[in-house]
């Protein structure tokens, strides 16, 4: 590996969107337990893998909850204290939150606990082959997250509004987008039926 290739991964970040309600669950979604881990303690744990110290957690709801429960020493943990306008806001402050010196960052949920740091490295892998396009995961005929944004795309996330996330960036831009087939990332944890479903893997 070269000084320049290893340069270009230490200053790449990744972001664990953790802030929501969980509605639909009707409890924390970030503690439910999967394999003697919470979804949220899981996601840390394979994004450290490949990010190192690299690695945001954006909280909100049940925040002190969350902290309480969950040993994020690891990471660098951001509050948001607008989590209810929806995800978007979560985005924008952790792009806010980014070094100057960052040249890409991955976005990922904490409730898609089939993807492993295997599936996460290959998508840094790819992005290593062309840093200036987005690198995102392909499933199920969509595209979404986890996806690498490089810089000169962090101002089009800041623009982000509401509830929407970052596939409305994956859309605008699919001629500049490189699809990683993921079909791990097609499960993500929004109701009771999603997490009981968790447990035939």
């Amino acid at each position: 590996m070269s000084n320049q290739t290893k340069l270009a991964i230490d200053q790449v970040y990744a972001v664990i969107l953790a802030a929501g309600k969980s509605a639909r669950m009707g409890q924390p979604k970030q503690l439910l337990e999967w394999q003697n881990r919470t979804l949220l303690e899981h996601a840390l744990i394979n994004a450290s893998v490949v990010f190192e110290d690299r690695v945001l957690v954006v909280l909100g709801a049940e925040a002190e909850l969350i902290q309480s429960t969950i040993n994020l020493a690891g990471a660098t943990v951001i509050v948001n204290p607008d989590w209810q306008t929806g995800m978007a806001s979560s985005i924008r402050a952790a792009i806010r939150a980014l070094p100057n010196s960052a040249t890409a960052v991955m976005l990922m949920l904490c409730d898609q606990p089939l993807i492993t740091d295997v599936q996460l490295q290959s998508l840094v892998s790819a992005w290593q082959a062309t840093p200036e396009q987005i690198t995102a995961s392909q499933y199920h005929q969509s595209i979404g997250v986890p996806a690498i944004f490089p810089a000169r795309y962090f101002d089009r996330l800041l623009m982000l509004e509401g509830d929407k996330g970052a596939k409305s960036v994956l859309i605008k831009h699919q001629t500049d987008l490189i699809r990683i087939s993921l079909p791990e990332a097609e499960l993500d944890i929004d109701t009771l039926a999603d997490f009981q479903d968790l447990h035939q893997y």
